[in-house]
Formats: structure tokens, sequence, C-alpha cells
């Protein structure tokens, strides 16, 4: 998940794991990108089953990235926990594919269980104008305060701390760098090449095992919901 490379997710994770806002209690994240769907073929791979389409696994891992990387991967390693999924759907009727999804998830802490909403959908836009005056995309509860995000999830351009009965601490826009080609792949592939470089088999910043615990996830609501691609799609079972 190219994502989680950004260094404003970096400071935004060390922040909160340093109890810059308290305990967590809460995460809401939202990618939902208005789109005329009903101009679509079904042949679409936006919408087409063939292909996995739908808003789930298109935009909604994005928003799943955010819940887990902070009320998941900042867990004291060997304490962490799958959380217990909670799901609805509303499916595109020309295909049977999702063009919503809500998830809420909730996850055991040392402290107390902690909620992650997770949303996305094809019908409505987190940023309705496309000028970034919707409000934050992500929003990170704490028990002393709130980490907020701006921007679409898979590009973050912005944060602001905002810190219980003080208000406003920290707003600060980020170098996106976004006239460099790939608008921050680098930044995971810098990571690959470091791992590389050591001898690692995986990167810390997103470990197989978290990547599974978030496929897991992506299945639990595809179940709840009756989302099945075809066979050739769901097998697990490759040519050689």
């Amino acid at each position: 998940m190219w994502t989680r490379f950004f260094p404003l997710c970096g400071y935004v994770r060390g922040l909160v794991g340093g109890g810059g806002i308290g305990d967590v209690q809460r995460v809401f994240a939202d990618l939902s990108s208005w789109k005329d769907v009903g101009k679509w073929s079904p042949r679409d791979r936006i919408v087409n089953p063939e292909l996995a389409g739908g808003a789930l696994l298109d935009l909604g891992v994005y928003s799943l990235t955010w819940v887990f990387q902070i009320l998941y991967h900042l867990q004291p390693a060997g304490q962490k926990q799958p959380p217990t999924v909670c799901s609805t759907m509303t499916k595109y009727l020309q295909t049977g594919v999702d063009e919503m999804t809500s998830i809420i998830l909730n996850f055991p802490t040392p402290t107390a269980n902690a909620h992650g909403i997770a949303l996305t959908g094809f019908r409505t836009a987190t940023d309705p104008a496309g000028y970034g005056n919707a409000g934050p995309a992500v929003r990170i509860q704490g028990t002393k305060g709130e980490v907020q995000v701006f921007g679409p999830l898979y590009l973050p351009r912005e944060y602001r701390v905002i810190v219980s009965g003080v208000g406003d601490v920290k707003q600060e826009a980020w170098d996106l760098k976004t006239d460099v080609p790939g608008k921050g792949l680098f930044w995971e592939a810098d990571a690959c090449a470091r791992c590389l470089r050591d001898g690692k088999q995986e990167c810390e910043v997103m470990p197989w095992e978290e990547s599974i615990a978030i496929m897991d996830v992506i299945d639990k609501v595809r179940e709840q919901n009756g989302l099945r691609y075809p066979d050739a799609v769901e097998s697990a079972v490759y040519d050689d």
C-alpha cells in the first residue's frame, strides 16, 4: 500500500503512537468519489466483477488503510488482535458489485475497544467541489484531542492537530513533490530498495501479517453482503 509510506503518514503515526492525542477511541476515514456510474458499460473495470470491480476494492482499501495504520499497526507487538466487523453495502444493479460500502470495526486495545469507521462509494464524494473545502477525509479522535487529515486518502496533503480545550495547535500542508512522476509512489519504492539493501524480506511499515489482516476484513465484508466474484477471480490457484 503505497500511501502508507508517505512522510505525512509516518508523522501522523508517530504523533499518535507517542500519545499526542491520548488514547485513540475512534478513527473515521472516507474515500468516496462521485462517478456517473449509470453511463458506464458493465465491462468497465470499476464495475466489472470479472475484474474485481466495485467501490470496496477500488477505493475502500484506502479507508481501511487509514483505520488499520492507527488502530492496528500502533498496537504493541504480540498484542494485536483482528477487529470484529459489521458492514453494509449497496450493490450496482447492472453487475452486482458494490457501489457504496460502510464498515464499522471494533478493535480490542490494551485500554478499551476502539472503533474504526471506513466508508467508500461512487454516488457521493468526500470532496464534492474538488477544492479541498469539505473538511477532513480522516479524523483520528483520542482522549486528549484529534488529528485531521485532508486530501484524498491515497494522496494526503495536509494535517491538523487539535488538542482538547486548546483549539488548533498545528496545521501544516505537506510537500508532496507532485511535479515528480508518480506523485509519491517513489517513497514506497525507496522503502523497498532499503529492504533489499539490508537483506529484509518484508518492511516493518507494511508487514505481511497486517496486509493479510486487512484482506481478511475485506473478505468478511464481502461475505456479510453476498459479494462474490467469478471463480477465476476468487481462486488462489494459478496456472504455471
